[in-house]
């Protein structure tokens, strides 16, 4: 991981400004951090990603909301979404 990468998945309290960084980085970077961030607020607005490697680390996060879990399991057009989000699911409940 890169150094801005290091800082995000660190990161707790979470600024406007932080969360626009990261939806502005390359898809293959926001994949990386949307498997470890904690910002709610965040991996709701990720979820919806057009790259599924995106929404596969959202869905692979334990801090991603139930709602948006899911969502993802039900919803999400890619299969490795899915499973992702049923698995994540399944050791949360």
């Amino acid at each position: 991981m890169n150094g801005n990468l290091e800082f995000y998945a660190r990161l707790t309290e979470w600024t406007p400004w932080d969360e626009a960084a990261v939806l502005k980085m390359q898809y293959e970077k926001r994949a990386t951090l949307a498997k470890s961030i904690t910002c709610v607020g965040l991996l709701v607005d990720l979820s919806m990603d057009q790259h599924f490697e995106v929404r596969k680390g959202v869905a692979e996060n334990p801090h991603t909301p139930l709602t948006t879990l899911k969502r993802l399991a039900e919803q999400d057009f890619c299969s490795s979404v899915q499973n992702a989000a049923k698995d994540t699911l399944a050791a949360l409940i």
